[in-house]
């Protein structure tokens, strides 16, 4: 790789942000990440009956440099704003800020990235070692995969704990924490008029969200419901049968019109919200060739992974110029 060229592992909202503004000052970058495709927190789900953003459903802008970016989406028509009926606890809310979804999946924005970029996925990064000359990077199977002069983590802070050598970057990663979610995608043969979006404040669900209510998306009566944090943790390591099936039990008290569903799936998010996240726009380390982003280092939001890359990118396009 040329001496200035940046190996970046994860392919999510903050690498990729990182990479463009690389790209952009000419600097050389190469993007792996360990999934079967564009996704990470913002995945999609597609199945017979329609597909499920069964990750984040949605997002806000705060930051003007994010909005320029949210704006960039729009154009390409890989962003819509999403104005559902909303409630919390079975009372209609409003909304305090726009809410925008990716389109026709919230997997969308990230996909459009990834390609102009030319990302590649399921390729799976071993723990890193040092070199003469930066890091040697393999595979899990053990191939050699390149030489890098330095190295962006962008992946969830445990796997970037596991992937960094010692130092005080492995150890920012490591204080991180985050809470689980367990996610139920459920499909339902009957129309139903109740909230397209809707929180709970306590019990087992804490959000329910219909998916056809969004731009672009399939007809169907199709719900992505997340798990509240307390719940996720008491059954974090259960069948996930089991609990699909008690997750089904209290989407029917909450929405008790819905009948039986006509398809069932559920997914386990073990870092699915950092509840502890640094405090630090991202991690850098320039004597070592390291850095790390993602929203652990900002906090819960999708804005924030982006940012956390944004700005790691400026930095080192000032650091490698």
């Amino acid at each position: 790789m040329a001496e200035r060229a940046v190996f970046i592992v994860g392919a999510g909202l903050a690498g990729l942000a990182c990479a463009r503004v690389l790209t952009r000052h000419g600097i050389p970058v190469t993007i792996a990440d360990k999934g079967r495709g564009p996704g990470g927190r913002c995945s999609t789900r597609r199945s017979q009956q329609g597909r499920f953003d069964h990750g984040a459903n949605y997002f806000t802008v705060r930051d003007e440099a994010f909005r320029a970016q949210v704006e960039v989406w729009q154009g390409a028509g890989a962003v819509g704003l999403w104005e559902p009926r909303t409630g919390r606890d079975g009372e209609a809310s409003k909304k305090r800020e726009p809410w925008y979804a990716g389109t026709p999946s919230m997997s969308a924005p990230i996909a459009h990235e990834a390609e102009a970029l030319g990302a590649e996925y399921g390729l799976e990064i071993a723990p890193l070692s040092e070199g003469r000359s930066g890091f040697e990077l393999r595979s899990k199977a053990g191939h050699q995969i390149a030489a890098a002069p330095f190295v962006v983590l962008a992946c969830p802070a445990p796997q970037t704990a596991h992937l960094l050598p010692r130092g005080r970057l492995s150890e920012q990663a490591a204080a991180a924490r985050y809470a689980p979610c367990w996610t139920l995608m459920a499909a339902f043969p009957s129309q139903e008029g109740g909230f397209e979006a809707e929180t709970f404040s306590d019990g087992d669900l804490d959000a329910v969200f219909l998916q056809s209510s969004k731009s672009g998306r399939e007809e169907g009566t199709r719900f992505t419901v997340h798990a509240s944090p307390r719940f996720s943790e008491r059954y974090l390591e259960d069948d996930p049968d089991e609990v699909a099936g008690i997750m089904l039990e209290a989407l029917a008290a909450k929405r008790p019109g819905l009948g039986e569903p006509v398809l069932t799936m559920i997914h386990r998010w073990r870092y699915a919200r950092v509840t502890e996240p640094t405090g630090k726009e991202f991690g850098l380390d320039m004597d070592r060739g390291l850095a790390t982003c993602g929203d652990w280092h900002i906090g819960p939001r999708v804005e924030a992974a982006w940012l956390s890359g944004y700005r790691l990118g400026q930095r080192l396009a000032k650091e490698l110029s």
